[in-house]
């Protein structure tokens, strides 16, 4: 596993961690500390705060602790111990709680693979202007006769999971751009009230990621209740961060065309940057299975995310946006 990326188990936690090393350049450097308050001792200190706190929680019981993993929480709080570690409890939660997202993230598995190789879903080779990592979406390329929104919402995540380590996505962050102009209402049915709100709690509180932009491509007036309802489930700093483009050529106007596939006015063809996409999941495949074994006891924890979507069923917030849009 990259940077000694093993889960380790609360009795059994190494005798001493593995030596961070800055190899980025000066830039990022400088980048991390004007927006992060990152540097050397900050770091080192957080680094030994959260792993501390993992080996003496009473309820972590299996967690990775090495440092491109702890940095995921400690870059996405600018370095708030407090709330590096109640994100990292978080994350263990969610995923834990809702195991068919986030097992088994496997290339090899055929629902996945089909997935990626339709291009629904595909991180660009290069990162934009300022030097975030961009996840393009495409609503038209999925196969809706072969997935369900368990089965998507475990390719987002794997997305997420394979790019989480890379350490200037973790301090520049990322822009997804979502292309709607194919999204239909059998798409949109797939989604209960209580599925999108479980989403937007990942998103906000529980998958570090530092998002900074949303962009929505041609999205077709029939999805404007999706919308609506969506964006008032995010907080007021992501909901400043969706941009609304109404045609593909608007949307590469506001972007560096030759980071886009080909299909969108770049030079790289889509199934090119599938395929590399592909590689770098092998590449990761044994880590990514190995998540997993990540485990916290939920017993122990008051109020896990369980509870919150128990409130949200017996509130009767269940159905689909198919329903939502008769009613």
């Amino acid at each position: 596993m990259d940077n000694d990326a093993t889960v380790y188990s609360n009795g059994t936690s190494p005798a001493s961690y593995q030596q961070y090393s800055w190899e980025l350049t000066d830039k990022l450097r400088k980048t991390a500390k004007s927006e992060l308050r990152e540097d050397e001792q900050l770091r080192s200190q957080g680094l030994a705060q959260m792993r501390e706190f993992i080996a003496k929680s009473p309820h972590i019981k299996r967690c990775r602790t090495d440092a491109l993993f702890l940095l995921r929480f400690l870059r996405t709080k600018k370095y708030s111990i407090p709330q590096a570690c109640a994100m990292l409890e978080r994350y263990l939660t969610i995923r834990q709680t809702n195991s068919a997202w986030f097992e088994r993230m496997d290339i090899d598995d055929p629902e996945i693979a089909a997935i990626i190789d339709g291009g629904y879903i595909v991180p660009l080779l290069e990162r934009d202007d300022h030097g975030r990592q961009v996840i393009l979406s495409v609503a038209g390329n999925l196969d809706l006769s072969r997935v369900s929104s368990a089965l998507l919402a475990r390719v987002h995540f794997l997305v997420q999971e394979v790019l989480a380590d890379d350490e200037q996505s973790q301090i520049c962050g990322y822009v997804h751009c979502v292309d709607e102009r194919e999204l239909s209402m059998k798409l949109m049915g797939m989604w209960s009230l209580v599925d999108i709100k479980k989403v937007a709690d990942c998103i906000q509180n529980g998958v570090p990621s530092r998002i900074n932009a949303f962009n929505l491509i041609g999205m077709p007036s029939t999805a404007a209740t999706l919308l609506e309802f969506c964006v008032s489930l995010l907080s007021d700093k992501l909901r400043k961060r969706i941009n609304l483009f109404r045609t593909v050529e608007d949307f590469a106007g506001k972007m560096n065309r030759k980071i886009l596939p080909k299909e969108y006015g770049g030079t790289v063809p889509l199934a090119e940057m599938v395929a590399q996409f592909k590689e770098r999941c092998r590449r990761k495949r044994a880590q990514l299975l190995a998540m997993d074994e990540m485990h916290i006891e939920l017993s122990k924890l008051p109020g896990h995310c369980a509870d919150s979507c128990r409130r949200d069923l017996d509130a009767g917030m269940i159905g689909s946006f198919r329903k939502l849009e008769v009613d």
